[in-house]
C-alpha cells in the first residue's frame, strides 16, 4: 500500500512538471490560483475546445486527401540547345493518276472505282450504293501499285536547307507508310538539334505538288499536311497535323512542351511507353488509331492497303463492299466507340506551333522564272508550289507537371515527407496546430517522453 502511494506521488509530480513547463496554450492555468469563479474549468474548456478544433480540422483534410487533390506546377528553363521534333509531310493526294497504268485494260475501272470508294469525293457526293461487279484485284497488287505510283521524294521535295546548309533532300527525308499514303519524315532518327533561334537555324525546303497528276484521295483539298511529332511516335497525320495550300510560304514557329500528369488514383493516364504491335511509342493518338485498323479488320477480315499490321490487304471487292462503308459510319458504331479505351500517355512532349502565311513568290518573279523557261507556265508556282520553313522562336523549354496537392506528411506537419512542390501546405499546417495550441514539434515529443514514463517509472531509489 505505501509502494502503491509513492508511485502515485511520483507520477502526480511528472504531470505537473509537464503542465508547468508545456508551450500548450492554458494548460499551465490548470493547476494556477482560483483568481476568479471557476477559473480551471473555463481554462480547461478552452484547451478541449481548441484540440477539438485542431482534430476536426485534421479530419478534414484527410477527408480531403482521400479525393487525392492535385496541383499544377509550370516551370521554365532555358536550353543551350533544343532536339529538333519529327516533321512529316504528306501530300494530300495519296496516288497519282497514273496509278491506272499499273493495271489491264479490263481491271482500269475496277481500280478507279476502288479508289473512288476510299475518297472523300464519295462520302460528299452520297455514293454509297457503288458496289464491285467484276473480278476482285487482288489486295497486295492494288498496295504495289498505289505505293509506285505515290509522288517520290526525289519530286516533291526541293531545295532543302537546315541550318542555311544545303542538303540534298534524299538523304534527311524518310519515306513512311501513314494512313494517307507515303509520307517524307525529316529527323526520324532524332539526331538533328537546334542551337539558336530563328529561321536560319531551322529547316527549309519547298515541295512540288504536282497537282497536275492528282486522283481520287481521301480528301478533295489540295496542299500537305505537315505534323510535328515526337521521333519515336506514328506521325498520325489524319489526327493531327496543319494544312498549307499551294501558292504560300509558310514559317512555322515551334515551341517545345514537356506535359507530366499522374497516374492512378490521381487520374487515368498510363505510365509505361510501350510499343503498340512492335510500331511506335505507346500514345492516346497511337492508340486510337491502332483501335480504329484493328476494328475494320474484325468487320472486313482484311486491310486497308495504307494500314500497318499483319492482316492481308482488302482486294477491291473488300474495299468497296465492306471497308469503305464501315469506314464512313465508324463515327456512330457505339460497338467501337464503347471498346476502344486510350487513357493518354503520363508523359508526352508537345510541339505548339504558330504559323505565319505570305504569296509564294511575286508576280514578277514568276513571270521571269517562265521566260528563262524554268517553269512551264506561269501560274505553275502559285498552283504547285509551297515554300515551308520551321524553327524554334525560343531556347526556353516548358513543362507542366501535375502534383499531388496533399499528402500524408504534410497534413501531419513531418518533415522529410513532404513533396517539395508542397512546402507550403506543410508551414501552414504547423501553422494550424500552432494557432489552436502553441504546440511545436518539440512539445509533442515531451508528451510522448511523458506517456512513456506514467505507466513505467517508479519513485526513485532511497
Amino acid at each position: 500500500m505505501i509502494r502503491y502511494t509513492t508511485e502515485m506521488v511520483f507520477n502526480t509530480n511528472i504531470v505537473e512538471e509537464f503542465k508547468n513547463t508545456s508551450s500548450i496554450h492554458g494548460l499551465s492555468r490548470f493547476g494556477g490560483p482560483e483568481l476568479y469563479s471557476r477559473r480551471k474549468l473555463i481554462w480547461i474548456i478552452l484547451v478541449l475546445a481548441a484540440a477539438s478544433g485542431l482534430f476536426i480540422f485534421v479530419i478534414l483534410e484527410f477527408l480531403h486527401l482521400s479525393h487525392n487533390p492535385t496541383i499544377t506546377s509550370f516551370t521554365t528553363s532555358i536550353q543551350e540547345t533544343i532536339d529538333f521534333p519529327a516533321v512529316t509531310v504528306c501530300n494530300l493526294n495519296q496516288v497519282k493518276s497514273s496509278v491506272l497504268e499499273c493495271f489491264s485494260e479490263k481491271d482500269k475501272l475496277e481500280a478507279s472505282k476502288t479508289f473512288y470508294a476510299l475518297s472523300e469525293l464519295s462520302i460528299i457526293l452520297e455514293h454509297f450504293g457503288l458496289r464491285s461487279t467484276q473480278t476482285p484485284i487482288p489486295g497486295d497488287v492494288l498496295y504495289s501499285c498505289a505505293r509506285n505510283h505515290s509522288h517520290q521524294i526525289g519530286d516533291m521535295i526541293r531545295y532543302c536547307h537546315f541550318k542555311q546548309e544545303l542538303i540534298d533532300c534524299k538523304d534527311i527525308f524518310t519515306p513512311i507508310m501513314t494512313e494517307l499514303g507515303v509520307c517524307y519524315t525529316f529527323n526520324k532518327d532524332a539526331k538533328m538539334v537546334a542551337e539558336s533561334v530563328g529561321e536560319t537555324a531551322g529547316l527549309r525546303f519547298f515541295v512540288n505538288i504536282q497537282q497536275d497528276l492528282y486522283f481520287f484521295s481521301s480528301t478533295i483539298q489540295t496542299g500537305v499536311k505537315v505534323v510535328l511529332h515526337d521521333p519515336s511516335e506514328e506521325p498520325l497525320p489524319s489526327l493531327r497535323g496543319f494544312l498549307v495550300g499551294p501558292g504560300l510560304s509558310a514559317g512555322c514557329s515551334i515551341r517545345k512542351t514537356k506535359v507530366i500528369t499522374l497516374p492512378s488514383p490521381y487520374g487515368s493516364c498510363r505510365e509505361v511507353s510501350d510499343k503498340l504491335s512492335g510500331i511506335g511509342t505507346y500514345s492516346e493518338l497511337t492508340c486510337f488509331k491502332h483501335c480504329f485498323d484493328d476494328y475494320l479488320v474484325q468487320k472486313c477480315g482484311c486491310r486497308h492497303l495504307f494500314s500497318n499490321g499483319k492482316a492481308e490487304f482488302c482486294d477491291s471487292q473488300q474495299l468497296i463492299d465492306c471497308y469503305a462503308e464501315y469506314q464512313k459510319n465508324i463515327s456512330r458504331d457505339s460497338d467501337f466507340l464503347h471498346n476502344c479505351s486510350c487513357p493518354p500517355n503520363c508523359e508526352t512532349t508537345k510541339y505548339e506551333t504558330s504559323l505565319s502565311y505570305a504569296a509564294f513568290t511575286s508576280n514578277f518573279i514568276a513571270s521571269y522564272l517562265f521566260n528563262q523557261s524554268v517553269l512551264p507556265n506561269e501560274d505553275y508556282l502559285s498552283r504547285n508550289f509551297i515554300d515551308l520553313r520551321l524553327f524554334y522562336n525560343s531556347m526556353i523549354e516548358e513543362a507542366t507537371e501535375e502534383v499531388p496537392e496533399k499528402t500524408v506528411g504534410s497534413i501531419l506537419g513531418s518533415d522529410g515527407w513532404v513533396f517539395k512542390a508542397d512546402k507550403t501546405t506543410l508551414k501552414f499546417q504547423d501553422g494550424i496546430k500552432t494557432l489552436c495550441l502553441g504546440c511545436s514539434r518539440v512539445e509533442l515529443l515531451t508528451i510522448r517522453e511523458m506517456n512513456s514514463l506514467l505507466p513505467t517509472s517508479g519513485p526513485p531509489d532511497s
